[in-house]
């Protein structure tokens, strides 16, 4: 009898984890590409926050000045790397979340259950409209840039 109990036991904490598994991988969301062209072949064009050296040039020597006061670790931090493949992955899967997209959200979310007909967006359990953002998936998480 213990041990039938204790493989009930078991069990529960299995289904707990997978119910649990199953919100977790809820949480992301992996999207398709969304352009006609391939990561590879996008160019991408870095450049520096700010340009001493351009500056300077310019007749604006102003470096000296950020030197003396130990600036220089901000800017270098600042002009930092670019990760080039992560901004590709980003741009390929990227689409513009406007007003009509959140229209057509609020439709979908009708049609799945129309006892939603009529409430605010808040109340269907979906994020008010604040303004357009570009949204994109990186590695199943959802990031958006506000246009």
């Amino acid at each position: 009898m213990a041990s039938s109990s204790s493989a009930q036991e078991s069990n529960a904490q299995v289904t707990t984890q997978q119910a649990e598994g199953q919100q977790e991988r809820a949480a992301y969301q992996l999207k398709g590409v969304t352009m006609s062209l391939k990561e590879w072949e996008l160019k991408i064009q870095t450049e520096n926050s700010v340009d001493f050296e351009s500056l300077a040039y310019h007749g604006c020597d102003i470096k000296n000045y950020y030197e003396t006061q130990g600036l220089m670790n901000y800017f270098d931090m600042l002009n930092g790397p670019t990760y080039k493949t992560l901004v590709r992955y980003f741009w390929v899967r990227a689409s513009v979340y406007d007003k009509e997209a959140s229209e057509e959200e609020e439709r979908e979310k009708i049609l799945i259950d129309p006892t939603h007909a009529g409430k605010t967006r808040e109340e269907m359990g979906l994020e008010p409209f604040k303004r357009t953002e570009i949204r994109s998936s990186v590695m199943g998480i959802v990031t958006s840039t506000f246009v």
